[in-house]
């Protein structure tokens, strides 16, 4: 699906852009810098993902359910 819409572009930055990502048009270097952001943000959101899945399998290490099972531990 496309949109249309009209915004403003620092001018030097959108040349910046279009060399630095190589791409001809306006239209092609701002679909490319999307595409680049979405995808380092879900990279970012899956390594944080399995970071937090690691820790997860090891909380056994880190729990003593002796204590958890105490009446002291909850009062």
């Amino acid at each position: 699906m496309l949109k249309r819409t009209t915004i403003e572009l620092d001018e030097e930055l959108l040349a910046r852009a279009k060399q630095a990502l190589g791409q001809p048009t306006t239209r092609a270097t701002v679909e490319e810098a999307l595409r680049r952001a979405t995808e380092s943000a879900q990279r970012e959101f899956d390594e944080r993902r399995e970071r937090q899945l690691r820790y997860f399998e090891t909380l056994d290490e880190h729990l003593d359910l002796e204590v958890l099972a105490s009446d002291e531990m909850w009062r």
